[in-house]
């Protein structure tokens, strides 16, 4: 089933092209938007379609300039970051930036990163850049599979698609890309809980409008409107509602925030995906979802809430008291810490149900 609700994407800025590959094998080529890329793929070309940008005309940063929190000064309180940490190191990503530039090839307590959001599918995932000892610097082919973000890696051209997780087309094709935890949240709950965090700033050296969202009412959660063609995806949720998804790459289960919202002021949510018994915990104020392994040393752990207020969790099983970040306070358990998923991430409706049509959904 196709959806007919389409449009251009960046529809203040350029008219749509869309390019469609007729075979599985073979190469797309695209005079007016310059999408060269080699399309032997695991998926089928036909499903690939041109954003009306070339290559590179949505500009990926590289080691971007950073700000601390008191050298920050273009953010407000209520505006939505994906944060990542690293070895301790904290850095947050505004959207207000990443709709204008999609990738940032990073590198973060001593690690390389590689942060990526799709304004059409609301997704922000972060990676492990490293392909067979290598690290690969990625940008924006200008290409699109079921509204989804299409990288490329400078080095090989493949190109990699974002909810997938790894490269579909050219000479990667079939490799995976391993995921970092991330958090998308507001920038005032990521800075309270990360004093020492730095920000990516505006100042790229690109000229754009920061701040101002570039698809009109498309992020709107009742609108039904998609920029390309895609898959059929159900009604059962507002198309562009934000939800949390977990994944093992088979199977999800998917907390709608509207559902989550309904939970009270902070929530704790025990759940499991096929073997692995997960808690989400929900911060309604700054409308957060965060995922954890609820197990510690063999241990299966059932939490709840002990105070709001504080952000604070206790677990049944030891009466151990832990804090929104997964840390043990006090208690039996002191000084242990859950591990935060990194198979986990927030996306519109329609997405989740696209990439995942089997998945569950908490209602």
């Amino acid at each position: 089933m196709e959806k007919s609700l389409v449009g251009p994407r960046f529809p203040m800025l350029v008219a749509l092209t869309a390019v469609v590959g007729l075979a599985v094998q073979g190469c797309l080529s695209d005079s007016a938007t310059g999408n060269d890329f080699d399309l032997t793929c695991t998926i089928a070309s036909n499903r690939l379609f041109s954003g009306g940008v070339s290559r590179d005309g949505i500009p990926a940063l590289t080691d971007p300039n950073l700000a601390t929190v008191q050298g920050e000064n273009f953010l407000d309180d209520d505006d939505r970051v994906l944060g990542v940490e690293v070895n301790g190191a904290a850095r947050a990503y505004p959207l207000p930036l990443m709709w204008w530039h999609e990738i940032v090839n990073d590198t973060l307590g001593g690690e390389n990163v590689l942060v990526t959001y799709c304004p059409l599918t609301g997704s922000g995932i972060a990676f492990e850049p490293n392909v067979g000892g290598q690290v690969r610097n990625f940008a924006v082919s200008g290409l699109l599979f079921e509204n989804n973000l299409m990288m490329f890696d400078r080095q090989t051209e493949s190109l990699w698609n974002q909810m997938l997780l790894g490269s579909q087309c050219g000479p990667e094709r079939g490799t995976s890309l391993q995921r970092k935890p991330i958090t998308e949240t507001t920038w005032r709950h990521w800075k309270n809980l990360h004093p020492a965090t730095t920000v990516v700033t505006y100042e790229t050296g690109v000229d754009r409008a920061y701040g101002a969202y570039p698809y009109q009412d498309y992020d709107d959660p009742d609108n039904p409107r998609v920029q390309f063609p895609t898959s059929g995806f159900s009604l059962r949720r507002p198309p562009k509602e934000l939800n949390y998804g977990i994944f093992d790459g088979q199977a999800a289960v998917v907390f709608p925030f509207g559902v989550m919202e309904e939970m009270g002021a902070v929530a704790a949510i025990n759940d499991s995906l096929n073997a692995v018994p997960f808690l989400v915990t929900w911060v309604g104020a700054d409308s957060t979802a965060t995922a954890f392994d609820r197990r510690v040393n063999g241990q299966e752990l059932t939490f709840s809430v002990a105070d709001s207020s504080g952000l604070r969790f206790v677990d049944a099983e030891t009466g151990t008291t832990w804090d929104i970040q997964g840390s043990a306070l006090s208690g039996q358990l002191a000084g242990e810490k859950l591990r935060m998923l990194e198979d986990a991430y927030v996306a519109f409706w329609f997405a989740w149900d696209v990439y995942y049509p089997a998945l569950r959904l908490v209602e």
